[in-house]
């Protein structure tokens, strides 16, 4: 099973790494009968903290996604899909809040609150990877909603496109040497500054599950 077959709906407020995980999960169980030790999460997710393997499946319990026994067996939970509604927009892939990342095509839907669309034209999500935005309480994991437009003023912030076609969320200013400045909310980053950007679009809103 790839991630394409996961309930989108719901792996959708998963942060990347749990995702990963919960796949890992997936095809572990199918292939073996029984669940993985901390130790091959780990080594799968790339980490060398088993306790770090831990908090992954404690997220994925805590969201609803599986079920932990005291004998160490791993029950997965199918989510029942709910029915979209009018205000459901398309959920198009990842964009890097650290270094810029290719942006990944794979549409799904997510229900937002009628009031984020009113008179907002055409608006699309993101799932927003890194944590380069932190300080404007952007987190890894979030899903962002973004007002599609080729335009943006000082201090907007962006989904942009770079010259070698990766995405990136920064905020938005222009230079007096026509240059664009891409700027990170993280003093652990450095800005982007390129000859051309092309904008998809403005920032207006955040979705986050606790």
């Amino acid at each position: 099973m790839t991630e394409d077959n996961l309930p989108t709906y719901k792996t959708s407020s998963l942060a990347p790494v749990q995702r990963q995980t919960l796949q890992f999960l997936r095809d572990f169980l199918a292939s073996n009968g029984y669940a993985p030790t901390l130790k091959n999460i780990a080594d799968h997710i790339g980490v060398k903290s088993l306790s770090t393997a831990h908090f992954h499946l404690e997220r994925l319990e805590a969201k609803g996604f599986i079920k932990r026994g005291e004998d160490g067996v791993i029950e997965l939970l199918e989510a029942t899909v709910p029915q979209l509604g009018p205000t459901a927009v398309p959920l198009i892939g990842v964009i890097a809040a650290g270094m810029p990342i290719e942006a990944i095509e794979n549409p799904q839907m997510i229900d937002l609150p009628p009031q984020m669309l009113n008179k907002r034209g055409e608006v699309f999500c993101l799932e927003v990877s890194g944590d380069s935005m932190i300080d404007e309480h952007i987190c890894d994991g979030d899903i962002v909603i973004i007002r599609k437009q080729d335009t943006a003023d000082d201090g907007d912030i962006v989904a942009a496109i770079l010259d070698d076609g990766t995405a990136t969320l920064k905020r938005f200013k222009r230079l007096r040497d026509k240059k664009i400045m891409l700027i990170p909310a993280n003093p652990n980053f450095k800005p982007i500054i390129s000859d051309k950007v092309t904008i998809s679009g403005k920032m207006i809103g955040l979705l986050r599950q606790f």
